[in-house]
């Protein structure tokens, strides 16, 4: 294995643990200590953190499995589960009226989770060069949606211990983002100066 390939391994590994431990966090402050001040159904975030969480873990283990086509269909798959969610959670927000910006927001969140799933559509039919280009999108979306929804609007009235965590995985959400940036940016680059020379060919990066 090159050292291009050992770099682009351990920028996929760095990417699935800090999902894994992103997830994690999120799936244990659902609801903790009940002091979120914006409407929002824990049942529904359980299952969707949970979720997600099984999916970086898929996805830490196909990069062990040496499987880099799979790892980042899998972790791709993570982004349209979480533009749906808080999709879900804002169309909540405006019926209870706890939206204070615009609700174009939540037509935006699906049209992500649109572009997610076509990304990973492309991974998989190895479109790699579209299936790359759109990943930049896509993760410079997710890393502008985090920041909107990683803090309560209303932040001076939950608990200090219920902030630090969310600072916690608020930062690691936002670093797995950038390097998700950064391995589809690389990637795209590589593919577009190196043409593909068949459909195995993702399966050495």
């Amino acid at each position: 294995m090159t050292m291009t390939n050992d770099n682009r391994k351990l920028k996929r590994l760095w990417i699935s643990m800090l999902m894994v431990a992103s997830w994690v966090l999120c799936l244990v402050t659902v609801n903790y200590p009940e002091d979120h001040v914006l409407g929002f159904s824990p049942i529904l975030m359980y299952v969707f953190y949970s979720l997600m969480t099984g999916l970086s873990l898929a996805a830490l283990a196909a990069i062990l499995l040496k499987k880099p086509l799979l790892s980042d269909v899998l972790a791709g798959a993570v982004l349209p589960l979480y533009f749906v969610l808080f999709g879900i959670v804002l169309i909540k927000r405006l019926l209870l009226g706890y939206v204070l910006f615009f609700p174009l927001m939540t037509i935006s969140l699906f049209v992500s989770a649109g572009l997610a799933l076509t990304i990973i559509v492309l991974l998989i039919i190895t479109r790699k060069k579209q299936g790359y280009l759109l990943s930049i999108i896509a993760y410079s979306i997710f890393l502008f949606v985090v920041v909107m929804e990683s803090y309560p609007v209303a932040y001076e009235e939950v608990t200090e211990v219920y902030g630090n965590l969310k600072l916690v995985y608020f930062v690691a959400i936002i670093t797995a983002a950038i390097l998700g940036i950064i391995h589809a940016s690389k990637s795209y680059k590589e593919i577009k100066e190196k043409p593909p020379l068949g459909g195995d060919q993702l399966n050495k990066h």
